[in-house]
């Protein structure tokens, strides 16, 4: 399948900070925006803005992460709101890179680089069963 993926094209997410978003171990109590957390939430604003606005013709394309190059740069409380934003800057067939950034109602606490790879998901899923009967095989011996 041949996808227009248009450089530039951008997509833009708020929401707020969950508690079971944040470390556990700074001090007792809700601490601060993690940055898995951070990065889970930058993948999801890159995978919509493909999903939403190129994938979405065909259910069985979707995206998965493959790199992820970012700096967390400031903390952020539970419940803040952030904004995350995503922008195509790349395209090499199914290859798909974006800048990233995100931002709380101060400042920005993270940005950098993603990428994904465009997957048809039922062949995706017959290489990982595969995958998973050969683990299962191995782990027998």
């Amino acid at each position: 399948m041949d996808f227009e993926i248009k450089l530039g094209s951008k997509n833009e997410r708020r929401i707020k900070v969950n508690h079971n978003q944040t470390t556990s171990f700074l001090w007792e109590g809700e601490n601060v925006f993690s940055t898995p957390s951070m990065i889970s939430e930058m993948e999801e604003t890159c995978r919509l803005l493909l999903k939403e606005q190129f994938l979405k013709v065909d259910s069985e394309w979707d995206s998965v992460g493959t790199v992820v190059d970012i700096n967390h740069t400031a903390a952020t409380p539970v419940g803040a709101e952030i904004i995350l934003k995503a922008e195509i800057i790349g395209v090499d067939g199914r290859r798909v890179q974006f800048k990233v950034s995100t931002e709380d109602n101060l400042e920005q606490i993270g940005e950098g680089k993603h990428e994904r790879f465009i997957i048809n998901i039922p062949k995706f899923k017959e290489k990982f069963d595969l995958k998973v009967k050969r683990l299962d095989e191995f782990q027998k011996r």
